[in-house]
This record gives C-alpha cells, structure tokens and sequence, in this order.
C-alpha cells in the first residue's frame, strides 16, 4: 500500500477510476494494437498511454533499463527485415501491448480490485490470483528501487556498469518475488483463508462522475485512432 500513498499526488484521477473500467479500456486498447496497420495511428495510441504513464511516479532505473531493452529489440528487428519504417512500427506495436496493463495497474489499489472482483461474483479462488497478479506490477516497482538504491550504497552504479545487471539487479528481484510468493501463502495460511467461505463487501465500487468522463475521454481517445487509421 505504501506505493499507491507514494504514487497519490501523480495519479489521483486514475486511482478514483472504477477498476472495470481501466481493465476494460486496457483490452481494448491491445486488441485495437493487434489490428492497426498505420504508423501515425499506433502513434496516437502509444502517445495516449505515454500520457497515462505520466500519471505514475515509476522510478528512473525502470525507465532506462525498458527504453534499452526497446532499443536493442527496434535494431535487432531493423537488422533482421532490413526494413526501419517496419521496426519502428513494430517497436510502436510492443509499447502498445506492453504498456497499458502495468500503468493502469499502478493505478489501481488491491482493496479496490478486490471490492470489484467481489461484485462480478467470480469464484473465490480466481478473484485471489488476479489480486495477487495486479499487485505484482507495483511490488517489483518497489523492489527494483530498492536494489537499485542497494547497489548505490555499495557503491556500484549500474547506469555505467551494464554487465552488473543481472547478478546485481535480475537475480536479487528473483529471489525477492519467490519471498514475496512464500510470504504470501504463510499470511493465508495463518488467517484460514478459505475460497469456499462466504464474504460480504461494505464499500462497493460504485459508478461516479469521474467515471462518465472519463469513459467520454477513453471514447474519444479510440475515436481518434480510428479516424487516423480507417477515416472513420
């Protein structure tokens, strides 16, 4: 929860949004991915989720270390097809699939995911894996600012040295989320989680103003790259 309190001042609208309603706009923004063909439309859509991205406080390391990865598959694929214009594109495409899940999770606190699965009545034991997935997102934001602060401290930075990222940086957050998966399933254990117990909800999420607009906005948004793509 300390990430979502860190994150409050960056992404207040996008944190009031109903949790339907962000995973909703996220499938619909990665299944149109999968269709566009225009370079200057999946434009439109990748600038719309770099706004979003905005929203969030993600930390510098993430950052590069991403844009790095990008970078190296964009040459491989221009070095591969012999073709830039389509790497570029497919470069776009990746961003496209890729983005829109993790910045609309960083958005999304556990508690209100949780009271939204409960109200779609799905079975018990899937609402627990979907939680635990969607908080996955901002746990390893929080881990890879802790190694990456760890490794300052001894002194190591691994903006100048690359070849230190994997044993200083890939291998402490594998060992940090198996942590996580045994930490969770003893807090479980101890409570008497059990998927068959009944359970009620004092907060639903309800649909409010904030979500008609931007609903109106995410309309809008498609609109446009429609337009761009097919003129209509």
């Amino acid at each position: 929860m300390t990430t979502f309190k860190q994150q409050q001042s960056h992404s207040d609208f996008l944190k009031a949004i109903n949790p339907f309603l962000k995973i909703g706009l996220s499938l619909a923004l990665i299944a149109l991915s999968l269709f566009l063909e225009q370079i200057s439309s999946m434009l439109v859509l990748v600038g719309g989720v770099s706004v979003l991205l905005f929203q969030v406080k993600v930390p510098w390391p993430l950052l590069m270390y991403s844009l790095l990865a990008l970078t190296v598959f964009a040459v491989v694929s221009a070095w591969l097809s012999g073709n830039w214009s389509q790497s570029l594109f497919n470069t776009l495409r990746l961003l496209a699939i890729l983005l829109p899940a993790p910045v609309l999770a960083l958005t999304t606190p556990p508690t209100d995911l949780i009271r939204s699965l409960q109200q779609a009545r799905l079975p018990s034991f899937l609402t627990l894996s979907l939680t635990l997935i969607w908080r996955f997102f901002p746990l390893m934001q929080q881990e890879l600012q802790r190694i990456w602060e760890a490794n300052q401290l001894r002194g190591i930075d691994l903006k100048r040295q690359p070849r230190q990222w994997f044993s200083g940086l890939i291998v402490p957050l594998v060992f940090q989320m198996v942590t996580y998966a045994d930490e969770v399933t003893i807090g479980l254990q101890t409570r008497g989680y059990s998927p068959t117990a009944p359970r009620s909800n004092s907060r639903p999420i309800r649909w409010g103003q904030v979500d008609t607009l931007f609903c109106l906005m995410a309309l809008l948004w498609l609109g446009l790259i429609s337009y761009v793509e097919w003129g209509i």
